[in-house]
């Protein structure tokens, strides 16, 4: 048997031996085998094995964390009856399924994204939500003064668009005006870098808000990462969003029950004092009142 210990890095052994350790510690990558797919002989054919079997692995393990972070977090927020807690959580978990260390959530309201939630660990920063914070930012406008749509702005772009848009670093970001989160940055001496911003759509395509994550963290070393795609975090803002929709349609609901209630208490009202008036005893008791001014002396010159 040959001396591992002295196997090139670059040996087919050496390689298969690497993606096995891979597999076992939860970071298997189709490019470490990548070298060797083309290989006819047997240590090819056994990278191709390898490469089947990690890949079902992954598969699995990634159902797997679907299955043990995502479905509790979306029960959660089914069950949520405090708008400000479930938009909160929204974020919360956005950021720990991504490791960002910040995350904002606006609303669409009035043609403008609305700030309602602002979280920033590394600057213990909480707005909105719960927090009992309120958020002193001006909303992002969707639309120019001129009617033109705002482009400039990431989060709006996103919105206007129904496409999420992830950047490496805002500084060298070219077709979005980052000067807000320059000034910010400048402010609280923070650094904003990874931007990854998330239309949120109803079941109907319509955007009903969108979720901003900042600086997404290696979770060994802590330097800032561009966000990478993650299909919990694709099934977080599915139920996020569908628990956010039945909400504001329960609340819009409520909202038209009140105001039909209103309508129905002034229709009622309207229909008894008509019912008075129209009464005899009314026309009697008006008869007399006329009558009784009659009679009432002229004040003399």
């Amino acid at each position: 048997m040959p001396d591992l210990t002295v196997i090139s890095s670059k040996s087919p052994l050496k390689q298969i031996m690497q993606a096995v350790r891979a597999v076992e510690a939860g970071e298997y990558t189709p490019e470490l085998l990548s070298e060797l797919g083309g290989d006819s002989g047997d240590l090819g054919q056994l990278a191709r094995m390898l490469d089947s079997m990690a890949r079902g692995v992954s598969f699995r393990d990634n159902q797997l964390r679907l299955l043990r972070k995502v479905i509790p977090i979306g029960v959660s927020l089914a069950a949520e009856k405090d708008f400000n807690r479930l938009l909160e959580t929204l974020v919360v978990e956005a950021q720990h399924v991504t490791s960002a260390d910040a995350g904002t959530l606006y609303l669409v309201e009035d043609n403008a994204l609305k700030f309602v939630i602002l979280r920033n660990t590394s600057l213990n920063l909480a707005m909105g939500g719960t927090s009992g914070n309120e958020i002193s930012f001006y909303p992002v406008k969707l639309y120019n003064a001129d009617g033109s749509e705002n482009r400039a702005n990431v989060a709006s772009q996103a919105a206007l668009t129904h496409k999420r848009i992830t950047i490496a670093d805002a500084y060298q970001a070219d077709g979005f005006d980052f000067s807000g989160t320059k000034a910010f940055d400048n402010t609280t001496k923070y650094r904003s870098k990874s931007f990854l911003t998330i239309p949120l759509e109803n079941k109907d395509q319509k955007v009903i808000g969108v979720l901003q994550l900042i600086n997404a963290k290696d979770p060994k070393t802590g330097e800032i990462i561009p966000f990478a795609d993650d299909d919990v975090l694709e099934a977080l803002v599915l139920l996020a969003t569908a628990a956010l929709d039945g909400y504001i349609l329960e609340a819009s609901l409520r909202q038209e029950i009140a105001q039909l209630k209103i309508v129905i208490d002034e229709t009622r009202r309207a229909r008894q004092v008509a019912e008075i008036t129209d009464s005899v005893y009314f026309r009697e008791l008006k008869d007399k009142a006329t009558q009784m001014r009659k009679r009432e002396p002229r004040d003399k010159p």
